[in-house]
């Protein structure tokens, strides 16, 4: 055994002095430290908190260890970059927040931080008073730290100025709120022209109806009787000559014929304009008709299934009159079929107009077309009448034309695809 001065030494006399000669003595041996050895360690220590202390003090970031219960164990130097207030004062200021963070963002931060004991916290943005009275906004992100037994010993924050990205986020935000704005303005002011348009373009079917309606009978009332007259007095003009082989009588009658062709053709014009059955027999008995004069003209086979219907109104019937027509009229020019069928039935609150051929079929670009004014024609007064028109190229080819009008509730909106 060894002391501070040296080794112990133990003779005979001074065992039997304490009763132990006879016994066994076991002597343990217990290594010691090095003298070295803690001196090392707290250099050690030294060091790597001398590391850590650069690092955390050197951070371009804000950083700050804040205790559970609240008071501040760590700020860095940066803090007077960011706040304005030294390290050292905001230590030992226990309302460093309150003090810094504006009223209306302290509330929201001060929840947050207050839940933070038993979950992590999320990234937050909030604004602050710097010491000269400038404002700027700062970005928080929170990580709770525990020791090496599990225990929370509070929160590690990094704070860092986002003025800059808020101020642009701001502005973002403020054009988009005006471009928005300017959308719907703009939108509005579309609508109104679409009102506008869809008014006026009722007004002028109107009108064009009504000045067919007012030339049809000036045509039938006034061209036909002067024609009817003049064939009248042609034929009294024939029988004032007593000699059967006078030439003039060919000459009569060739004036004859070409009357009676005129006043054919004056008829016709006139039915096309306004045709008189429309209004007298209805629109069932006009739509055969049509389709029976058009057969003739074309030479197409035209099936029809013709359905009871109620009384329509009288828009309403010259606008799908005038539908039909110009569905014929297409498919004698463009589709190059030989057979049609049409088809007009009401059920269920709807009439229904089908129309289809066994020609080549449209195209989507011919459908959708701008330079058709036919079929533009065609959906402005479906549109009007507050139905739906579709026109689609059948799979065995050839064009169908569906149209869907309403018999109650009122007019003005149209779906045309």
């Amino acid at each position: 055994m060894t002391d501070r001065q040296g080794p112990v030494r133990f003779c005979r006399r001074d065992l039997e002095a304490a009763g132990l000669a006879s016994r066994p003595l076991l002597i343990h041996t217990v290594p010691m430290k090095s003298r070295l050895l803690i001196p090392r360690l707290r250099s050690r220590q030294r060091t790597l908190l001398h590391m850590y202390r650069t690092v955390a003090d050197f951070t371009y970031d804000l950083e700050i260890w804040m205790e559970a219960g609240g008071p501040l164990r760590y700020v860095s130097p940066s803090c007077l970059r960011v706040t304005g207030y030294p390290a050292g004062e905001a230590l030992r200021d226990a309302d460093f927040f309150a003090r810094i963070i504006d009223a209306d963002d302290f509330v929201k931060w001060r929840q947050a931080m207050d839940t933070g004991h038993a979950q992590d916290i999320p990234a937050m943005d909030f604004r602050i008073c710097r010491r000269d009275g400038t404002r700027i906004w700062l970005s928080q992100e929170t990580t709770r730290v525990f020791d090496p037994r599990g225990r929370f010993q509070g929160w590690r924050l990094s704070l860092r100025d986002v003025t800059e990205r808020v101020q642009t986020r701001i502005c973002l935000d403020q054009a988009r709120q005006n471009l928005a704005e300017r959308v719907r303005e703009r939108t509005a002011e579309l609508e109104l022209s679409r009102e506008r348009y869809r008014a006026l373009s009722g007004y002028l079917q109107d009108r064009i109806e009504k000045e067919r309606a007012h030339i049809s009978r000036e045509i039938h009332d006034i061209l036909g009787q002067d024609l009817t007259a003049m064939n009248m007095g042609l034929h009294r003009l024939e029988r004032s000559f007593h000699d059967p082989d006078d030439g003039r009588l060919a000459q009569l009658a060739e004036l004859r014929a070409l009357v009676a062709g005129t006043l054919e053709t004056v008829r016709r014009i006139s039915r096309e304009l306004r045709p008189p059955m429309l209004d007298e027999l209805g629109f069932v008995e006009a739509v055969a008709w049509q389709i029976r004069t058009f057969a003739q003209a074309s030479g197409l086979r035209v099936d029809q299934q013709l359905g009871h219907l109620p009384d329509l109104p009288g828009d309403l019937a010259t606008a799908m009159y005038r539908v039909l027509q110009e569905c014929l009229t297409n498919a004698a020019r463009h589709s190059g079929c030989s057979r049609l069928h049409v088809s007009v039935q009401a059920g269920d609150g709807e009439f229904v107009m089908r129309v289809a051929d066994n020609g080549r079929g449209i195209t989507s670009d011919q459908a959708e077309s701008s330079g058709s004014l036919g079929l533009l024609g065609m959906r402005e007064r479906v549109r009007l009448a507050g139905g739906s028109l579709a026109i689609a190229r059948l799979p065995k080819g050839g064009t169908e034309i569906l149209v869907r009008v309403p018999l109650t509730g009122e007019s003005g909106s149209c779906d045309c695809s």
